[in-house]
């Protein structure tokens, strides 16, 4: 029954029914959770693809509390480079920044990014990007100390680099609305 309803909520995702495929990743969560307990792979794949179903349905308060408990699940068991771990630290980004929770947003981007620039170097300067155009924030100063809400940074000579070349191009085209996607900054270069 549960594979049943697995299959079928991921063929409405892939439809595009995100409101059944989040109903139905809902109803496997709480059974997994129960069953297996909140650290089972299977909770933590129905957690994860609830988390997807809300970005497409633009339900940022629910992704942002789901984000909080599955990013730090997998950020213990699996490391914050990992590429599950990415998707969901991207997901909860994205949802701070509907919600205009702009400081930890950037400050998630930046450690992420830092994660990921040895497997990822493009992936990872998207997400510096992102961090680029909330000067606000002082993404810079974030790096520069090392540490970004407590997470010791590897790569900060080069976080800073990439801070300092999105921030030029976004001044040179400053009349132009820099493209954030879920993925970070749309660089072009």
């Amino acid at each position: 029954m549960l594979d049943e309803l697995n299959d079928q909520a991921h063929a409405d995702y892939d439809a595009g029914e995100f409101t059944s495929a989040l109903a139905g990743f809902s109803v496997l969560r709480e059974i997994r959770s129960r069953r297996e307990g909140p650290y089972s792979v299977k909770y933590l794949a129905a957690l994860h693809n609830s988390v997807r179903c809300m970005s497409m349905l633009e339900m940022w308060d629910d992704s942002d509390l789901l984000c909080s408990e599955l990013h730090s699940k997998y950020v213990r068991t699996l490391g914050r480079g990992q590429e599950i771990t990415v998707d969901v630290a991207k997901h909860w980004a994205w949802a701070m920044m509907h919600l205009r929770e702009l400081r930890p947003a950037i400050g998630l981007y930046l450690t992420t990014a830092d994660a990921m620039w040895d497997s990822d170097t493009a992936g990872a300067r998207r997400l510096i990007g992102a961090a680029a155009t909330v000067p606000a924030a002082h993404p810079a100063a974030m790096v520069w100390r090392g540490t970004v809400d407590g997470v010791a940074l590897r790569h900060t000579d080069e976080l800073l680099t990439v801070l300092g070349i999105c921030a030029e191009l976004l001044a040179e085209e400053e009349s132009a609305k820099p493209a954030i996607t879920l993925d970070g900054l749309a660089l072009t270069g």
